[in-house]
């Protein structure tokens, strides 16, 4: 074990947490086919039972032959220990933390998951005060805007936030979660340039794609140091 106490897999298993449609949860798992990304996403979880997340990973699962699992995990499946509007419960909270011990999570990444993490998962997973690198966290979120300007903001939202205040750039961030939403060291930013014709609309599809484009490499980043860290 080395000093930090951190003892890695050469391929971390992943875990996602997405709420949505899935496009970037998608994007991850192509770039642990393609190479890119140097890791195994073992499970899905979301919290909405329609998701369009859970189509993609049955296409994905037969376009690459994986055998990736998708649990339905919610306040309405999970209900004791309701907190506010927007929280996991922590009956919720519980059981995720359960399905990614059982499946030995290296890391999880919430994708597009609009919900607030808290109780054991966070205790477990989060990022702590008294870490001393933000590299031993071991929960990872995207947010769809330069932080902390846009904390506590989500969707396309933020994009009208940046340009109802006149911010000269939006952008994606990469943090680690903490206990207060939107507030763990950030990992990773990516700005892009806001534009006289920038609508929230078109600006939110730019930050969509400049998402993709750098999610597999700052994630792996992240990985990296962590491994370095372990060393």
């Amino acid at each position: 074990m080395s000093a930090s106490g951190l003892i890695l897999p050469e391929k971390p298993n992943l875990l996602i947490l997405a709420s949505g449609s899935g496009s970037t949860a998608q994007r991850v798992i192509e770039e642990t086919q393609g190479g890119a990304l140097h890791a195994n996403v073992s499970h899905v979880i979301t919290n909405n039972g329609d998701a369009g997340v859970i189509d993609r990973v049955a296409e994905l699962n037969d376009r690459f032959g994986l055998d990736i699992g998708v649990s339905h995990v919610s306040g309405a499946t999970h209900p004791g220990g309701a907190g506010e509007k927007g929280q996991q419960t922590l009956e919720e909270s519980e059981e995720i933390r359960r399905i990614a011990v059982s499946h030995d999570i290296g890391l999880i990444l919430l994708l597009g998951y609009m919900k607030e993490v808290r109780g054991s998962l966070l205790e477990e997973f989060g990022w702590q005060p008294d870490m001393g690198s933000p590299y031993l966290s071991r929960m990872l979120n995207t947010h769809p805007g330069l932080l902390p300007a846009t904390a506590g903001l989500y969707g396309i939202h933020v994009q009208e936030f940046a340009l109802d205040q006149g911010h000269e750039y939006a952008g994606q961030t990469l943090h680690v979660v903490a206990k207060d939403y939107d507030t763990g060291p950030k990992i990773a930013e990516n700005k892009v340039l806001i534009l006289p014709d920038h609508t929230p609309q078109t600006l939110f599809d730019d930050v969509q794609v400049l998402e993709k484009e750098n999610i597999g490499p700052d994630i792996q980043g992240f990985i990296d140091q962590q491994a370095a860290l372990a060393a």
